[in-house]
């Protein structure tokens, strides 16, 4: 198949999903109204609530969103079943649901006074809900600032390159922030200032590696590394949003849009012939059914449930007027689909598919897909980025450092989920799990206590096993938030098709995965000859959790749409 007209067609598919379906859905469900104050003007403090310049905030929530999955659920989706498959249920999942999802959380947040979306399901649904819901948020929160500490230390000290591009790029946002927002100087100004330095940074690092101490120990580094980070999280929470977190997170999208440009020109110059089959098969293969699996592990991709901690976390208090909340959710969310997109074309054509053959030296090997996945995701895209970018015959980008482009793209990411994860733990038990207890409630407080359990987790590496569940749980919020979202519609008198079909479909598939991975007869938790029963025990509560959340929703639907339940806007004096 054609690299370039596979990338040609989903770009212009992406296009048309946003100007046509994502108007169709701002016209027919949300209906802006910028006359109307959004929470963060209503609610400003400087801290958490301050409203945002359109790109700084459309770069937050781009990064926020994205991170890490929209790189590693595709590549694992082409090595389980085949570009194909993949590049379909991405293209179609991102516009019918992903974006419409982001969108509409996005915005019943900034309606409702920047709540949660577990605040959100307790007004819609019911208080019981509600606090399910808070609990199951904030315990994925703690897996994923567990694993993404743990993968970001472990990048930095396999590949010291990073060190410096990775600690500048803070700096940077820093210096930026304040220019702007305390300075009043030209924004376009300091933010082409501030991306340059970054690519700066980048090829200082590639020159002037850092690596700690080889008799400190392996472990003794990652440990001293993760703490870093930790101390990261804790400061990037607390300090006011508009002086790290706005201004990192544009920095770090503006390097991953360049590095997207790059690959399309990449694709357009160099052409590479795709080397991954179109499908490994239409049913099982390697003992997984393509349905439900390949939906619960291409994730942020085409939809995910950690974009609604973020779209009602952290973006919905920087929205300064509703009008631009179809740009940033409904528009974010398909530049994450472009990027997925192009994960897929870069990685099943940049590299060799299969295993290399005995004997390939260890620099030779990496262009082996089935090799490079064994050393990790990061380097099975920084290698096929690289072969892909690196051959463009652009002056000073060679192979090497354009695979370090392609790391570094990963890799800021990576740090930009981590710390909104942080910020977004700490929202979630503030607003809801400790509402009753003001202690709790102090951020500084709230912070440690989210931090704590996931910096033990991290060193004493003993998430492993429980992090295998995150695609299932991150798949039940989305599908959880899709039926919050209907509920809500129905409850002001709003067409509820387009959330309530996608809702169906992604709570039908999360628990047909989760039946799947627990009484599956070759690999099943409960099955299987060496019982799992700590993955078995998660299996069968976020089962029961599905099915407790999913009834009481789909009842409260039925008795909006049957007249039997007061509106919500009657009950809480909701405008609708």
């Amino acid at each position: 198949m054609n690299t370039l007209f596979v990338t040609v067609a989903g770009l212009i598919w992406f296009f048309l999903g946003y100007k046509i379906y994502g108007r169709f859905i701002e016209r027919r469900l949300v209906k802006p109204d910028d006359q109307r104050p959004t929470a963060a003007h209503a609610r400003e403090d400087c801290v958490d609530f301050s409203p945002a310049k359109t790109p700084f905030l459309w770069g937050h929530h781009f990064a926020s969103i994205a991170g890490a999955g929209p790189i590693i659920g595709p590549i694992l989706g082409v090595s389980f079943f085949g570009w194909g498959p993949t590049a379909l249920w991405i293209t179609l999942g991102c516009v019918f649901m992903g974006a419409t999802h982001d969108y509409l959380s996005l915005m019943l947040s900034v309606r409702n006074g920047g709540e949660g979306i577990a605040e959100i399901a307790g007004k819609s649904i019911g208080h019981r809900t509600r606090m399910v819901f808070a609990i199951l948020l904030w315990l994925t929160l703690v897996f994923i600032i567990t694993v993404f500490a743990d993968s970001g230390a472990k990048a930095l000290v396999n590949q010291p390159e990073l060190v410096i591009p990775t600690v500048g790029v803070s700096v940077l946002a820093l210096g930026l922030g304040y220019a702007v927002y305390r300075l009043k100087l030209n924004t376009i100004l300091c933010s082409s200032v501030a991306v340059v330095l970054a690519y700066i940074l980048i090829w200082v690092g590639y020159n002037f590696p850092i690596s700690l101490p080889d008799h400190w120990g392996e472990h003794v580094e990652i440990i001293w590394v993760i703490t870093i980070l930790f101390f990261y999280c804790a400061l990037a929470s607390l300090l006011p949003v508009w002086l790290l977190l706005q201004p990192r997170d544009f920095i770090s999208s503006f390097n991953m849009f360049i590095g997207m440009l790059l690959g399309v020109l990449g694709i357009i110059i160099v052409h590479p012939a795709l080397q991954a089959p179109f499908s490994r098969g239409f049913f099982l293969v390697d003992k997984q059914p393509l349905w439900p699996i390949l939906f619960i592990t291409v994730a942020c991709g085409a939809i995910s449930g950690f974009h609604t901690m973020v779209a009602t976390g952290t973006t919905s208090k920087q929205l300064d007027k509703e009008s631009d909340g179809k740009i940033v959710g409904f528009g974010g969310m398909i530049m994450e689909g472009v990027l997925a997109l192009l994960v897929v074309v870069i990685v099943s054509s940049g590299l060799k598919w299969g295993a290399a053959p005995a004997h390939t030296s260890p620099e030779e090997a990496f262009l082996y897909f089935q090799n490079a996945l064994s050393e990790g995701w990061i380097i099975v895209f920084g290698s096929a980025f690289g072969q892909v970018v690196g051959k463009i015959g652009i002056p000073g980008i060679s192979i090497g450092f354009a695979g370090l482009i392609g790391a570094v793209m990963v890799k800021t990411f990576v740090i930009t989920s981590l710390d909104t994860s942080t910020r977004l733990g700490r929202f979630v038990f503030v607003e809801t799990i400790a509402h009753h207890v003001p202690i709790l409630r102090n951020r500084f407080v709230a912070t440690v206590v989210l931090l704590v359990p996931a910096y033990l987790l991290a060193v004493t590496n003993s998430y492993g096993n429980i992090w295998k569940m995150f695609g299932s749980s991150n798949q039940l919020i989305a599908a959880l938030t899709l039926i919050t979202i209907s509920a809500y519609l129905a409850g002001i008198r709003r067409p509820t098709l387009y959330t309530l079909a996608p809702a169906v479909f992604m709570c039908v598939t999360t628990l047909a995965a989760l039946l799947w991975s627990t009484f599956n007869p070759w690999s099943g938790y409960l099955v299987m000859a060496e019982k799992n029963w700590m993955l078995g025990g998660i299996a069968v509560a976020l089962l029961v959790l599905a099915g407790f959340v999913s009834a009481d929703g789909f009842y409260t639907i039925i008795m909006y749409i049957k007249k039997r339940r007061k509106a919500v806007f009657e009950q809480e004096g909701v405008t609708p």
